[in-house]
């Protein structure tokens, strides 16, 4: 594999001129895919799909044929709603990992999830940590 696809090449959205999402639940996926595409406005814009992957120290990384498999189904999900999208999964100790690696400084981000007034959900929780890292973060409520 190349430092592309283990997802080691830092890309900035805002270098692109396009969007990048961060996979959270099916739902939140899907919901943060069509707002890419109502926030793109007909262009063609590079949309990116991080899908981050996270295996605790105690368990082996995953292996080829098991990230394959994630990666497709992320796939599916774009092609479903509609969006010609690049799928990256980064398999990762910790969820900031995937983040440090894979967003370039002011990246402009989607993310779809649920929102509660009186607990923060993980996509909330994710969306405010990177906002607090200077990214430009749209959160699309389910």
């Amino acid at each position: 594999m190349d430092a592309s696809a283990q997802g080691l090449v830092r890309r900035s959205a805002t270098r692109e001129g396009g969007l990048q999402i961060v996979a959270t639940t099916d739902e939140g996926t899907r919901r943060a895919l069509t707002e890419a595409t109502r926030l793109a406005n007909g262009s063609p814009a590079n949309v990116l799909l991080l899908v981050p992957h996270v295996v605790p120290f105690f368990l082996p990384a995953a292996d080829e044929s098991e990230a394959t498999a994630i990666a497709d189904r992320y796939r599916a999900l774009a092609s479903a709603v509609g969006v010609d999208a690049r799928v990256r999964l980064c398999v990762c100790r910790r969820l900031d990992d995937a983040f440090k690696w894979m967003l370039g400084h002011g990246a402009r981000i989607v993310i779809g999830g649920r929102h509660r007034w009186w607990w923060p959900t993980a996509a909330e929780r994710i969306a405010w940590r990177l906002k607090r890292r200077g990214h430009d973060v749209v959160f699309a409520r389910v």
